[in-house]
C-alpha cells in the first residue's frame, strides 16, 4: 500500500515515522487555519467479530488483541491521514466506580454499560462522599495498568488515548437522580458547586495518574477518550453530553467554570456534546481558550449554521460519524459540513468503523472522502504561511 507522499506502510511492524509525522502537520496546521492539501480525515475500528463488547470492556488483554488487529488493518488499508491509535475502554462510567456504584450490563453483551443505581438522591448527600483514590478505587487500578501494559508493548508510534471520564456534569448525571440534576441548578446551587469541584478535582487527580502510566503527555491524542489525534499543547478535553440539555446560562456558570480547572492544567483542545449545541457560542471561549468541538454528526448536522458563526476562522469541529451510517451517508454529509462551513471554518471527518466493513470499503471510502476534503480546503479562507 502506497500513500500519496510515496513509499509503503504495510503493517504495525513496519510504521514508517516520517510519514506518520507529515500527517500529524496536516492536522496541526489545520488547527491553526494554515493551509494544508487536504482537510484531515480520521478512522477508528469497533470490532465486535470474536468478542463481545462486555468481554472486550472486561479483560485488557482481549482489548489489546483487538487494538493491534485493528491498527495493523487501518494501517494497510488507508494510504493516508491515519495516525496509529490505541484506546483502553473500560465503559465511560469510571469516575462513578470511584464512588462505589456498581457497573450495569444489560441482557446485550453489545450494549454499552452503565451505572446501576444514583447515590445522591438528597442535595444535602453530597456532604457524605468522601474523595476517592485516583490510583485504587473503582476502575482506576484496571485503566492505569492497561495502559501501562499498551505503553510497553505497542511502538512508541502508537498514541494512546485517555481514559473515558466524561466531565464534572456527567458525574452529577452518573451520582444524582434525573430529577435533581436539574432541580439543584436553581433549588441547591451552593451545594451543586460544591460537588462539581469535587468531581473535577478527582478527574484532574486521574489524568495525572493516566499521563503518568503512559509516560508522556504527548503519548496521547487527548487526555480523555478521543482517537483523534491532538497536536502538542492542545491535549485537553472534556466531555458535557450534559449541556445538551440545559441553557447558555447554566452552561456557563455550572459547566464553563469547572471545565476551566481542566483546561487551566492542559491548555487547549476540544469540548464533547453528542449534540444538540445550545451552548456552541461559548465552547471556545473557555479560560483558556479551547481549540474546538467533538460531536456526533447525527445530533449536531442540525447546528451547522452556528457552528459556522461561533467557529469563524478559529475553531475545529470533529464531526463523528458513530451511529453505524454507511459509507453514502458518510459521503452525503461530508459533502453538507463542507458546503455549509468552508470558507469559514475546518469540519473534519471521523469515522467509526465496524466488523462489518471490509477492506475495499474501508479503502474506497478513504479515497471518496479524500475527494472532498482536497475541494474543501480549496475553499478555505486560510491564514497566510
Amino acid at each position: 500500500m502506497t500513500d500519496h507522499k510515496g513509499g509503503v506502510m504495510n503493517s504495525i511492524g513496519d510504521i514508517d515515522s516520517k510519514k506518520i509525522e507529515l500527517r500529524k502537520e496536516r492536522i496541526r496546521r489545520a488547527w491553526s487555519y494554515r493551509s494544508v492539501d487536504h482537510i484531515p480525515i480520521g478512522f477508528f475500528i469497533d470490532d465486535l467479530s470474536v468478542y463481545s463488547l462486555k468481554e472486550l470492556c472486561q479483560d485488557g488483554q482481549l482489548q489489546f488483541e483487538m487494538n493491534f488487529k485493528n491498527i495493523d488493518r487501518l494501517l494497510r488499508v488507508i494510504p493516508d491521514d491515519y495516525i496509529p491509535v490505541a484506546r483502553v475502554w473500560p465503559g465511560y462510567m469510571t469516575i462513578a466506580t470511584m464512588f462505589g456504584i456498581e457497573i450495569h450490563w444489560s441482557d446485550d453483551p453489545n450494549q454499552s454499560p452503565g451505572v446501576t443505581q444514583h447515590i445522591i438522591e438528597n442535595i444535602k448527600d453530597i456532604y457524605k462522599l468522601k474523595m476517592p483514590n485516583a490510583r485504587e478505587d473503582g476502575l482506576m487500578p484496571f485503566n492505569l495498568r492497561w495502559l501501562r501494559y499498551f505503553r510497553e508493548k505497542f511502538p512508541e508510534q502508537v498514541h494512546l488515548t485517555g481514559i473515558d471520564l466524561g466531565g464534572a456534569l456527567n458525574t452529577a448525571k452518573d451520582l444524582f437522580s434525573t430529577n435533581l440534576l436539574y432541580t439543584a441548578f436553581y433549588d441547591s446551587p451552593v451545594e451543586y458547586h460544591h460537588f462539581l469541584k469535587m468531581a473535577t478535582e478527582l478527574q484532574i487527580r486521574c489524568y495525572e495518574e493516566i499521563i503518568e502510566a503512559v509516560g508522556d503527555l504527548n503519548r496521547l491524542t487527548c487526555i480523555d477518550f478521543d482517537p483523534f489525534w491532538a497536536p502538542e499543547g492542545r491535549k485537553g478535553f472534556v466531555s458535557d453530553d450534559v449541556c445538551a440539555t440545559i441553557s447558555p446560562e447554566l452552561f456557563k456558570e455550572f459547566s464553563m467554570y469547572h471545565n476551566n480547572a481542566i483546561f487551566q492544567r492542559w491548555r487547549g483542545g476540544r469540548i464533547h456534546n453528542c449534540g444538540p449545541n445550545p451552548s456552541i457560542n461559548l465552547y471556545l471561549h473557555h479560560d483558556p481558550e479551547i481549540n474546538g468541538l467533538n460531536c456526533s454528526y447525527r445530533y449536531t448536522k442540525g447546528d451547522m449554521l452556528d457552528i459556522k458563526e461561533a467557529f469563524r476562522g478559529k475553531g475545529i469541529v470533529e464531526f463523528m460519524f458513530d451511529n453505524g451510517e454507511s459509507s453514502d451517508e458518510i459521503l452525503r454529509a461530508f459533502e453538507e459540513i463542507a458546503n455549509v462551513l468552508a470558507p469559514d471554518v475546518v469540519g473534519i471527518p471521523f469515522v467509526w468503523l465496524n466488523e462489518t466493513w471490509t477492506d475495499e470499503e474501508i479503502t474506497h471510502l478513504y479515497f471518496s472522502l479524500r475527494k472532498i476534503a482536497e475541494e474543501y480546503s480549496r475553499s478555505m479562507d486560510w491564514k497566510r504561511g
